[in-house]
């Protein structure tokens, strides 16, 4: 029974490609999304630190207790670093609780490390979750580090249900729905200041069934290779709360403009789903915390 017990837990990892952490405290609870996997804490003040097999591409986790009167504004500014080049910051509201987050990188001996850094206090305690890997490996696996450090449990709620298209998800602040165009299923906009971002959900019946990924690439083909100076930063598949996606950072060119997006597809019942959030390239991480929340939300 032992080594059927042990067949049947490798086969549920299998399927849900995703494992939930506990902290040692049982005060934090985080989904784990390949290919980012448990390790073991390191340093005074972690509580989790994962990592990508034979990739320096880490997630660490640090705790530690705070006065009651410290404010999240105060949190985010003793916790910058003079090393740090900061890039862009926000906030995002996770699992009801106000986050702050930040871009930045740090030049060590020549060597460039991109970093994602998200900061919240709960319970008199700081938590500090940071992903950080070399230039070259940063994009390969922003969006799985992003969907780990941003599923904070709380309540499932959704805010925005479409039942004409029979569709739910939740939507991120500062996004928001917006008239969507011909073709569209859903569109949100977000605005800081002058800052755009944008996500469209559109939809296509099949004539058979297909993989995400062959759709995917079908999509690449006939579409986004026809981008004026297309460049594809990373590609991966993920499972995320059951849904199968396979999702796609890349740039292009528009009327002298550079563009960033991100593109997320599923495909359900010979029906398939196209989310593609997009910014110009300079502000793309502002908004990038709230589109993930908000296309790997989508259900049908």
């Amino acid at each position: 029974m032992g080594r059927l017990g042990l067949l049947f837990l490798l086969f549920v990892a299998s399927i849900f490609a995703q494992l939930l952490y506990i902290s040692p405290a049982m005060d934090l609870a985080l989904s784990v999304y390949e290919p980012f996997f448990v390790s073991q804490p390191q340093r005074p003040g972690e509580i989790g630190l994962f990592r990508v097999m034979n990739a320096a591409s880490t997630i660490q986790i640090i705790s530690f207790e705070v006065g009651p009167a410290v404010t999240l504004d105060q949190l985010a500014v003793s916790t910058k670093q003079a090393a740090m080049k900061e890039r862009s910051t926000g906030r995002i509201k996770i699992a009801n609780l106000d986050c702050f987050f930040r871009w930045f990188s740090i030049e060590t001996s020549g060597r460039i490390v991109q970093s994602f850094q998200l900061i919240f206090l709960r319970s008199a305690k700081a938590y500090v979750l940071t992903y950080f890997a070399p230039e070259e490996e940063f994009y390969t696996h922003l969006v799985p580090a992003l969907l780990t450090v941003q599923s904070l449990k709380g309540p499932t709620w959704f805010n925005h249900v479409d039942e004409k298209h029979g569709y739910k998800l939740i939507v991120y602040e500062p996004f928001q729905a917006a008239e969507a165009d011909e073709g569209e299923i859903g569109s949100f906009i977000a605005l800081d200041g002058a800052k755009v971002g944008y996500i469209q959900i559109v939809q296509e019946k099949l004539s058979r069934n297909m993989k995400a990924e062959e759709y995917a690439d079908l999509v690449e083909k006939n579409t986004l290779l026809k981008l004026n100076q297309y460049k594809l930063f990373s590609s991966r598949q993920n499972l995320v709360e059951g849904n199968e996606f396979f999702w796609r950072i890349f740039s292009f060119t528009q009327n002298q403009m550079n563009f960033k997006a991100l593109q997320a597809h599923l495909v359900t019942d010979q029906v398939a789903v196209t989310l593609t959030y997009l910014s110009s390239e300079e502000n793309f991480e502002q908004f990038l915390p709230a589109a993930v929340g908000t296309i790997f939300s989508f259900k049908m």
